[in-house]
């Protein structure tokens, strides 16, 4: 059974629609959900799913800005585990745009 959240229900209905009510994960999350035909196999008649932007790393007020059409339903597990390895890769690429020293000495 599918239970429409409060807040913002028409734009969760249609990133829900345009999803086929299923995770659109098929491996941010580091998964290859191989066991799913590529693709995480949650939907909401077994769980919440969430609307977000694909950049989960956009402030509060970014993701808010992004239009419905741009949305993508994620369940809780694949958000944790992307928004974990986005900020993983982040950070990766901060370390390698700090310029390195010339010389120990």
């Amino acid at each position: 059974m599918t239970i429409t959240p409060l807040g913002t229900p028409a734009v969760w209905v249609t990133v829900m629609t345009a999803a086929g009510h299923r995770c659109h994960c098929t491996g941010a999350c580091g998964s290859k959900h191989s066991k799913s035909g590529l693709q995480c196999d949650r939907d909401t008649d077994r769980e919440h799913l969430l609307a977000a932007p694909a950049d989960l790393l956009l402030t509060t007020a970014a993701a808010a800005a992004v239009p419905a059409a741009e949305l993508l339903a994620w369940c809780a597990d694949c958000h944790r585990k992307a928004t974990a390895r986005q900020r993983a890769a982040e950070r990766e690429r901060r370390r390698q745009d700090e310029q390195q020293p010339d010389s120990l000495f």
